[in-house]
């Protein structure tokens, strides 16, 4: 499995020790699949590996190639970054995490650090930062030298994330971009999505889209909104019906950054 179609389809290099591997569980949340990171030139780092199935697992180990593994990272407890953990951590090394994500996914493990640096090979540094927003457990990776920056579901390779009320949170989002951007990475690895080189250029693109989609909300609240669903119609207009439960939590983390509850907005006329 290490060479042909199955392997071009699924694997990429993203710079020196960087491959990245991509499940096959595209969707309208995890966009063209999530990414598995092997970082370093060993002992390796293996970065969220993904949803339970053996063959992605399998692309993984082959991308390992036999290389001692230090560690099996997560940036959050969410599924599809995170159910095979406790497999993968069997196989190839000892899962950290931020102590609320080992929580989550009930799996023994060591606890990250606020910025505590791993070493995956000479020369290369990877720093825990805490980044909470899209989930409150959420951790992002910075790589030195090279400045790259694995993101996660903080910050998508295109499109937005999801900020999922109450786990997500409007407020730590914009706190967590601002100190994404004061770390000046040069590149971001997302846990969805291609690359993108202009980091800066990106999260500010984040930041300013979040602040509109807050204007979007105090304008259909002042416009009269008195529930979510009329306040998701105003913000986001013909929306399909498969995207209504996520829209819709979005929709209630604004309201929580507005200091709007949904018995306020009931008792509005």
């Amino acid at each position: 499995m290490t060479s042909g179609a199955v392997h071009r389809e699924y694997v990429s290099r993203h710079g020196p020790g960087v491959t990245a591997v991509r499940a096959d569980n595209p969707g309208a949340l995890t966009l063209t699949g999530t990414q598995t990171y092997v970082i370093g030139t060993g002992p390796l780092i293996v970065l969220d590996p993904g949803p339970r199935d053996e063959a992605h697992l399998g692309r993984v180990e082959d991308v390992i190639a036999g290389r001692l593994v230090a560690a099996v990272c997560l940036t959050h407890a969410h599924a599809d970054h995170a159910a095979s953990a406790a497999e993968a951590a069997a196989r190839w090394g000892e899962l950290r995490a931020s102590a609320a994500t080992l929580d989550r996914v009930g799996s023994p493990g060591r606890a990250l650090a606020d910025d505590e640096t791993l070493e995956p090979g000479e020369g290369f540094r990877l720093r825990a930062i805490p980044a909470p927003g899209h989930s409150a457990d959420h951790l992002c990776y910075l790589l030195e030298p090279s400045r790259s920056l694995f993101t996660g579901d903080l910050v998508l390779g295109e499109g937005s994330t999801m900020i999922a009320h109450p786990d997500g949170s409007v407020e730590a989002y914009l706190a967590s971009l601002a100190r994404l951007a004061a770390l000046r990475p040069e590149r971001l690895l997302p846990g969805h999505g291609p690359p993108v080189d202009d980091a800066l250029a990106r999260l500010e693109e984040c930041r300013t889209h979040r602040l509109q989609r807050v204007a979007s909300v105090r304008r259909a609240l002042e416009a009269g909104g008195r529930t979510t669903a009329g306040i998701r119609a105003a913000v986001y207009g013909d929306l399909p019906a498969s995207h209504h439960a996520a829209a819709d939590l979005t929709i209630r983390a604004y309201l929580a950054y507005l200091g709007e509850t949904s018995s306020s907005i009931s008792r509005r006329r």
